[in-house]
């Protein structure tokens, strides 16, 4: 463990602070010069406040040292390249603007090096010319771990689905950061209008992808489906505009589904063939054919085709699943 002196450390703050507060004091009077009273009143004490001035300039050195210093860093990490350059598929061509995370050699716990340099490569944007990664036409590129972002111009076809323009994200391997062959789809956003699960999302719509399939995600616009309107709605799948496997969604406004009404802000899911209404605690459904409620806290299971099969206790979070839906 490296030893902290507290006691350099402190003067070390102390300075610095002092530096800035000389120096805003230095420019509240270069400031005060452009006030006629104020310059005439200085100009009569020259002596006086040319030596303040001098001072003032003389502590104020370490701060604009800092910042100076801080500035050169920035710029040497965020360099624009003078000539093009290749870092495994990827090509970047002269006036590319980079972010470098190290630019000096180090090594990591167990002794194994650190890349520097342009091999450290974490940001890249294309500013004169777009970039083809891929076969999509792309402004930038950030690396992060196990996560490649790109922002792309133009709507693109990606592993089967057409992408809008704007974020596309990857995921990739730490080790072959830049290897394209290797990058999956996991996240990008298809444009207003999609048909997708059977039905057409009105507005944008949020893909990502996992082992399993897809999951489709729209939060910002009311949503129809088997009549029921839904404030949001997440739809997962196995292929590309294929089936639905499942959704879940919040009625937007009341709804009577089958024999049962239901009031606005109740969960709805769907999977297996069967929907499930989970009324909160605080709220009723009403069963049209006994004119009874149906209390809060359980989930009434239909068929699709609106048959009440069963109502049971809501499952809470942190319970385990049991798979009860089977019909009675």
């Amino acid at each position: 463990m490296i030893p902290i002196d507290m006691p350099v450390m402190l003067l070390g703050y102390m300075i610095i602070i002092f530096s800035e507060v000389f120096l805003w004091l230095l420019i509240a009077g270069l400031l005060a010069l452009l006030i006629p009273r104020c310059r005439r009143y200085m100009l009569a004490r020259r002596w006086r406040y040319g030596l303040l001035a001098v001072l003032l300039a003389a502590g104020s050195v370490p701060n604009l040292q800092i910042t100076l210093d801080l500035w050169l860093e920035r710029r040497a990490h965020n360099p624009r390249l003078e000539h093009d350059e290749v870092l495994g598929d990827l090509v970047l061509p002269a006036g590319t603007r980079v972010h470098l995370k190290y630019l000096e050699p180090s090594n990591e716990w167990d002794g194994t090096p650190i890349p520097y340099g342009l091999q450290s490569l974490d940001s890249a944007e294309f500013v004169r010319t777009p970039v083809n990664i891929m076969g999509l036409q792309v402004r930038s590129l950030k690396l992060r771990g196990y996560d490649a972002t790109l922002q792309t111009l133009a709507a693109h076809e990606v592993e089967g689905w057409r992408c809008d323009a704007g974020q596309v994200e990857f995921k990739i391997h730490p080790k072959e950061q830049l290897k394209f062959s290797e990058w999956q789809l996991y996240a990008c956003t298809l444009a207003a209008g999609t048909e997708l699960g059977g039905i057409v999302w009105p507005g944008p719509v949020q893909i990502f992808r996992d082992r399993e399939g897809w999951n489709a995600r729209s939060e910002g616009h009311s949503m129809t489906l088997l009549g029921m309107r839904l404030r949001w709605l997440s739809m997962t799948g196995k292929q590309p505009y294929g089936p639905a496997s499942s959704w879940s969604g919040m009625l937007d406004q009341p709804f009577v589904f089958g024999p049962v009404q239901y009031p606005a802000e109740v969960h709805v899911e769907s999977f297996n063939g069967l929907v499930l209404f989970n009324l909160p605690p605080d709220t009723q459904a009403q069963d049209l054919r006994t004119h009874t409620p149906i209390e809060g806290g359980n989930t009434v299971v239909h068929r699709l085709a609106g048959e009440v099969l069963k109502v049971r206790p809501s499952r809470k979070l942190g319970d385990p699943f049991i798979d009860d839906l089977a019909e009675p």
